[in-house]
C-alpha cells in the first residue's frame, strides 16, 4: 500500500504519494516547465538546480510565486 503524504502548495492542502521530490511535485500540478517562478519550501527559498533532489515530507509547506510583468 503507498504511502501517502500531506503538502501544503500556497496554502492549500493536498494529498500524494510518497517519496516525492519537489521536481516531482511541480511535475503533477503542471508547473515544472514554467518559467518566471521561485519556490520556498518551509519559508526557505530552494534554486531551481535543487528542485530534483529535495524530498518532501509530510507537512511541508510550498510557496509558488509567479513574476508578473507590470508597469
Amino acid at each position: 500500500m503507498p504511502t501517502t503524504i500531506n503538502i501544503w502548495v500556497n496554502q492549500k492542502e493536498q494529498q500524494y504519494i510518497a517519496p516525492l521530490t519537489l521536481l516531482g511535485l511541480l511535475q503533477q500540478i503542471n508547473k515544472a516547465e514554467k518559467t518566471g517562478i521561485a519556490i520556498a519550501v518551509n519559508n526557505s527559498v530552494i534554486p531551481k538546480i535543487k528542485w530534483q533532489d529535495l524530498d518532501l515530507k509530510d507537512q511541508d509547506k510550498v510557496t509558488i510565486i509567479t513574476a508578473t510583468q507590470g508597469g
